[in-house]
């Protein structure tokens, strides 16, 4: 357990990268989303209508601008310390659990960090001016608890992602993510073609809960897939 502290430690060591990064790319997304509130307002937009509301939380800017970072952030994680910690006498189960480890912390940081600011924009009437950035759809429309929940486990198993596709680049080179994504794409596919005449159903049926177990699931997965590439991969 020692050693795998030592592994998020060393993981965490990069502030900048763990905890000012994310911070910067959420107040990016909260500038230009409050521009364009703001242009569309001064265009004659009433702010006070109840379809403005509705159409504002569709803004789903600050979903889609995270992903990409918390991929590279679970990337970088794996493929650059590795041989360093196994230098410093950790082991690959303490490396890849200890990485883990410090996923789960950059997980409640975002989710501690949003949360707290949906709470302020609840707070002054969305940013004083109706402008929707963390009160949508997909974040709960201003359940603070559901956003904690989902940002958490969104984060996780996007780092987890991001991890075991530097697992498998470390393992097998250059090749191992190609084949990787090659395997993902396809079995996505199949599984497209097997239930898309059944789509409505399972859109219909889906609850925040199954979708909270998915990603959960989604990084066990993950998490269990580097471990495996790296017990055998040699230190580079």
């Amino acid at each position: 357990m020692n050693r795998m502290l030592k592994v998020a430690r060393l993981q965490l060591n990069k502030r900048d990268v763990s905890f000012l990064v994310p911070a910067i790319i959420v107040g990016m997304v909260m500038i230009v989303t409050a521009i364009i509130a703001i242009a569309l307002q001064r265009a004659g937009l009433n702010s006070a209508d109840a379809d403005y509301a509705a159409g504002a939380r569709n803004n789903l800017g600050i979903i889609w601008s995270l992903p990409g970072f918390l991929v590279y952030y679970g990337v970088q994680a794996v493929s650059t310390t590795f041989p360093f910690a196994t230098a410093l006498g950790a082991t690959r189960r303490n490396y890849v659990f200890g990485t883990a480890l410090a996923n789960l912390c950059t997980a409640a940081y975002l989710a501690v960090l949003l949360s707290v600011l949906l709470l302020i924009e609840l707070a002054t009437g969305h940013w004083f001016f109706n402008i929707y950035v963390l009160d949508n759809y997909a974040l709960g429309s201003g359940n603070v608890w559901q956003l904690a929940i989902t940002v958490f486990l969104g984060t996780f198993a996007m780092t987890s992602i991001g991890g075991v596709f530097a697992a498998v680049w470390v393992r097998f080179g250059s090749k191992g993510p190609t084949m990787l994504g090659l395997a993902l794409g396809l079995l996505l596919a199949v599984l497209i073609l097997v239930f898309v005449p059944y789509f409505a159903e399972i859109f219909a049926a889906v609850t925040g809960a199954m979708i909270a177990w998915i990603g959960l699931g989604v990084s066990v997965v993950a998490i269990l897939g580097t471990w495996l590439s790296m017990r055998r991969t040699s230190v580079r």
